[in-house]
């Protein structure tokens, strides 16, 4: 796990970096700045863009990550590399000659509910096809165990010159309308510095002879793209539906729920970029042992960390509405329900990886297609009658349901699960500190509530988790600053 704790020690503070600048932009200047209305266009945008760059990027960013290590000379490698740049162009050119057609059709659809969306189609497309590069070339470092400058361009960057935007918006320097475009731009530049870091990790030459296993890293991909398509959707899926059900600024105050609970997902995306490139090498050299060690180490170490996160946000949550705009409480439940589906994520640990880097990956096409339909049926059903709360509990279900399903089925198949003793434990720790906590509140302004009730917190949960001894690794760090 040295490299593990190493590399995801770093992306967690980037990660935490990203998210500090997102709650300045999500919960302070865009709250003060942004119109109710554009606000929910940049989550709508956004949501739908992410919703199509697993088809974009045709799956080739998870390829890469998988068969990479397999190849073993340096003229193979560069054959595959090549190949991998090109074959997203082979959907993404017909998608856009399909867009350019159609485009009065599409606009005049998505407007159907909130008419200002229709104006800003292209951006879909664009930002879509920017994000599914960056991908790719955030692949190419990580097979190299290179994860910390990519994940600072993704975490960090995009929020970093977000936040710039406002300001810029703030001083009358741009109005709302060039605020939404400037995403764009963030994005084209963001796959630049990706690209130009990819290179000089490895600049291959490039060659277009025929790819050993060709038919095999081709297959993998048209199943990473509907796997990836899927995963995306029961992330995204309930902000492209609530365009067609409620008004715009509602999405808006959807997505500062979502952003508040995604804050839990901070340990997961920070291991993750260095957990799936060592499973893919685990399994290409049938360290089977090794895959289960890293499964169950990760979940662990995972747990506790979200569980922290989780316990200050939920117990912390009534001041942080206190301190927005009364209208977005609309959306507290939605914290609730979205924080349980970024805690799955942590306490699966290495699951995903699992999946996409073994012979195992085309089930989560077949499990996911379900899910999805459900997840439609849910939305469909939910919107009309709770609106943005039936949109929360329709992915919480989905995201659930799909989680553990995925997490069974590798349990069937390899005979490995991700729980130790030592999970439960921590699961009990989490319950415990949030019974406590989440009904004590003290009668002061809430930015002192949040500061006290935060620091008697992190002193209890902390000391607690030491005592317990719930993690070797987590103990280790703390030994060092003690002793």
């Amino acid at each position: 796990m040295g490299i593990v704790i190493k590399q995801s020690g770093w992306n967690l503070v980037i990660t935490a970096i990203g998210f500090i600048l997102g709650a300045l932009n999500v919960l302070i200047l865009a709250q003060v700045y942004l119109s109710d209305e554009y606000y929910g266009l940049w989550n709508y945008i956004l949501s739908t863009a992410f919703l199509y760059f697993p088809l974009m990027s045709f799956g080739i960013h998870n390829t890469v990550v998988k068969f990479y290590s397999s190849y073993s000379s340096k003229k193979e490698r560069d054959t595959f590399l090549t190949q991998m740049l090109l074959w997203p162009l082979f959907i993404i050119v017909p998608i856009l000659l399909l867009i350019y057609v159609s485009q009065d059709s599409i606009a005049a659809y998505i407007s159907d509910k909130n008419s200002i969306t229709g104006a800003y189609l292209w951006c879909i497309p664009l930002i879509a096809i920017f994000q599914a590069y960056f991908e790719i070339f955030y692949a190419w470092v990580k097979v190299h165990m290179k994860t910390i400058g990519g994940n600072f361009l993704k975490e960090v960057f995009y929020r970093a010159a977000a936040t710039v935007s406002l300001l810029l918006l703030a001083y009358q320097i741009i109005d709302q309308q060039q605020f939404i475009y400037s995403l764009v731009i963030i994005y084209g530049l963001r796959v630049v510095l990706m690209k130009i870091i990819a290179f000089k990790t490895y600049f291959p030459q490039f060659h277009f002879s025929s790819l050993p296993n060709a038919g095999k890293v081709f297959q993998y991909s048209i199943f990473m793209i509907l796997a990836g398509s899927i995963s995306t959707a029961l992330i995204d899926l309930d902000k492209f539906m609530l365009n067609q059900y409620v008004a715009i600024d509602l999405i808006g105050y959807y997505g500062i729920a979502i952003f508040i609970a995604t804050i839990i997902a901070v340990p997961a995306r920070g291991m993750a970029q260095i957990t799936h490139p060592l499973t893919a090498g685990h399994f290409n050299k049938n360290q089977m042992k090794d895959v289960e060690q890293l499964y169950k180490r990760s979940s662990l170490n995972l747990s506790i960390i979200a569980g922290f996160l989780m316990v200050i946000i939920i117990c912390n949550l009534n001041e942080f509405y206190n301190m927005m705009q009364p209208e977005t409480r609309v959306a507290l439940p939605v914290v609730f329900l979205i924080a349980l589906t970024k805690f799955s994520e942590n306490i699966l640990g290495s699951n995903n990886a699992i999946l996409y880097n073994s012979d195992l990956y085309k089930v989560t096409l077949w499990m996911g297609f379900a899910l999805t339909i459900a997840a439609i049926v849910l939305n469909w059903w939910l919107i009309p009658i709770y609106g943005i709360i039936g949109a929360g509990i329709a992915t919480c279900i989905a995201y659930l349901g799909y989680a553990f399903a995925k997490a069974y089925y590798v349990y069937r198949k390899l005979d490995m699960h991700p729980w130790t003793s030592k999970t439960w434990q921590a699961l009990l720790l989490i319950l415990l500190v949030i019974g406590v906590f989440y009904f004590w509140d003290f009668a002061w302004h809430p930015v002192v509530n949040i500061a006290v009730k935060s620091s008697l917190i992190v002193l209890i949960y902390i000391t607690l988790a030491y005592k317990m001894k719930l993690s070797t690794e987590i103990n280790s760090i703390i030994n060092k600053y003690i002793a």
